[in-house]
């Protein structure tokens, strides 16, 4: 670890160590500060943390210091029984059958082969390209670990310089593809998964895939097109782009005849997601459905024994358990009853005014993630019952509210705020773009979802889904 990421966790332990001991808090009990210092711990190791120490390491500090100081397993390990696990683990399975078999990649040069090559047609392809991808798995890591490579091909073959401009635009586009688009629909990104897992019991049966769709269609569709639109207009070169028209259609060529193991892949992730889509009909919930497809990929050998270990990222997988776990500790341990008095009347003094609270919620959200954990997660856990005043005392639908908190989570001012823009760069090898273009993405990406609130805001009016 680095000095500032040492000196950073030594100073939230010095201050996790006060709390427990000098219990400053008047209103909180002696359990509520014995938990909060064992949360600072935890979020000091997820927010210090470098690419040597997991995720686990936080997680077991969280679980374990709960445990001692008296919380029940059944309040410390709630994450881990939450639907949202078992719709998340399948979904990173179907992420890595669509890179095991080949499947991704052949998706991508077909639909790239299609046109003519020029930054406008790359920047069409890549959002179909996205669409497609986020229709087969919510995993937004496998579809960056298919697309980066493919536009790191696309900029050598144009013999574009490393962090060039055009560069910048070929990269930042593959990539946003494969983040924002999917977002509209509850199984094409894990933010519908990690959303479901937040949710108070209370108010969880509300969101299902339809109104879901309903509410983040419209301003995710908006966003993708402005961002794409924006970056073009700030980033596309003056000299256009130089490529053989046949190039994508040799990559294609080369890949050979379409597989047997990558029309499995195809039928049965298309097939669970007309399930997803169909659940009202069928009453075959989520994760029943996202297990079931996960056991026809294993009873057709596309995911083997040996690679249920290796295949996903499990440290991933228990950050995610521990983190939905946050929200039922910080429940038990008081500590919500403790800030409710204090942010509640903050956050419903704006409700009355939906428009407005949704903004109030992504600019309060924007500077919050300059020290959250990565994408918010303590802050939206610690937050979390606010959605049942909400929606029973002024009507506003969770799935509302949940396109604030996902358009500031997905945010990125700088490339640390934004996990996903270090795996993106890693994968290029820190070619693709500079710390200056993400800053320009960053602020392109802010404009593009403010525009999408305010002009989905007629339309929620118009459908009846915002008051």
């Amino acid at each position: 670890m680095t000095n500032a990421r040492v000196l950073g966790l030594i100073l939230i332990t010095i201050a996790a160590v006060l709390i427990a001991l000098t219990k400053p808090i008047a209103n909180l009990s002696p359990l509520g500060h014995h938990i909060m210092a064992v949360v600072l711990v935890t979020l000091g190791l997820w927010i210090f943390r470098d690419s040597g120490l997991a995720y686990l390491a936080g997680g077991a500090v969280l679980m374990g210091g709960s445990l001692a100081f008296g919380l029940p397993l059944a309040t410390v390990a709630s994450g881990f029984a939450s639907a949202a696990v078992w719709v998340l683990i399948p979904a990173l399975f179907f992420g890595f059958a669509l890179a095991k078999t080949g499947l991704g990649k052949r998706i991508a040069f077909l639909v790239l082969k299609t046109f003519d090559p020029s930054y406008g047609t790359v920047i069409l392809s890549w959002c179909i390209i996205g669409l497609v991808l986020s229709a087969l798995t919510p995993s937004i890591t496998v579809r960056i670990a298919i697309v980066m490579p493919i536009a790191m091909n696309l900029v050598e073959a144009c013999k574009l310089p490393d962090r060039s401009r055009g560069s910048a635009l070929i990269c930042l586009v593959a990539w946003a593809s494969a983040l924002i688009p999917g977002t509209g629909w509850l199984t094409g990104s894990l933010w519908g998964v990690f959303m479901l897992g937040f949710y108070p019991a209370e108010i969880k049966p509300l969101v299902t895939f339809g109104t879901w769709f309903q509410y983040m269609a419209v301003p995710w569709t908006i966003a993708t097109v402005v961002f794409m639109g924006l970056l073009y207009l700030v980033m596309k070169p003056k000299e256009p782009l130089s490529i053989p028209k046949d190039a994508f259609a040799k990559q294609y060529e080369s890949l050979g005849k379409i597989t047997r193991q990558e029309i499995v892949t195809a039928v049965i992730l298309t097939t669970a997601l007309v399930l997803f889509a169909t659940e009202k009909y069928h009453h075959v919930s989520t994760p029943a459905v996202a297990l079931f497809a996960f056991l026809a990929l294993m009873l057709f050998r596309v995911v083997n024994f040996p690679e249920i270990s290796t295949g996903v990222n499990w440290d991933i997988i228990y950050f995610f358990g521990a983190a939905i776990s946050l929200s039922s500790i910080l429940v038990k341990a008081g500590i919500t009853d403790w800030l409710r008095p204090i942010i509640e009347p903050g956050v419903l003094a704006f409700a009355g005014q939906p428009l407005l609270l949704l903004l109030v919620i992504v600019g309060g959200l924007w500077l919050i993630r300059f020290l959250d954990v990565p994408w918010g997660f303590s802050t939206i856990a610690l937050t979390a019952p606010l959605f049942i005043p909400l929606y029973n005392v002024h009507h506003l639908h969770p799935a509302l509210i949940s396109v604030a908190v996902i358009a500031a989570g997905n945010s990125f001012f700088l490339g640390y705020q934004q996990p996903f823009i270090m795996i993106g760069d890693a994968m290029t090898k820190s070619r693709g773009w500079s710390p200056g273009h993400v800053s320009v993405g960053g602020a392109v990406y802010a404009v593009a979802v403010l525009t999408g609130i305010l002009l989905s805001s007629f339309y929620w009016k118009a459908m009846g889904l915002m008051p």
